[in-house]
């Protein structure tokens, strides 16, 4: 396991993006958290077609307000054959708001599981 953690984007919580309680709606968080864990999965395993399998439990620790920069962090990579499992955390002003872990499944041109090349080293900046 991979116990680096690397800050993935941020994203600009807007009034388009709350709900009726006046925070960013949980729909919302949940689409940027997996735009986000996708961009990571690709970068980290150097795969091309990275598809979503499963979220752990999703926890929602903090409210997000209008205006609130939302950080988004990815690490603690599990490497598996044709898989990679890691933690996401949303983080505001130094809080976390959000965190899960996420899988995702390398797929070939067919759509099938693909077995992921791990000689590449670990590396966010491809």
């Amino acid at each position: 396991m991979d116990e680096k953690v690397v800050k993935v984007a941020s994203r600009l919580c807007m009034i388009k993006d709350l709900g009726v309680s006046g925070n960013l709606f949980g729909g919302n968080m949940m689409a940027w958290l997996d735009e986000v864990a996708a961009i990571f999965a690709i970068q980290v395993t150097g795969e091309e077609n990275m598809v979503t399998v499963h979220y752990s439990d999703m926890t929602f620790k903090q409210p997000v307000k209008e205006r609130d920069i939302v950080d988004f962090y990815c690490g603690k990579v599990r490497r598996g054959t044709t898989s990679v499992t890691f933690e996401i955390m949303a983080r505001c002003e130094e809080k976390t708001v959000f965190c899960a872990d996420a899988v995702f499944v390398a797929l070939d041109r067919n759509g099938m599981k693909k077995k992921i090349d791990w000689a590449e080293p670990f590396n966010t900046t491809k």
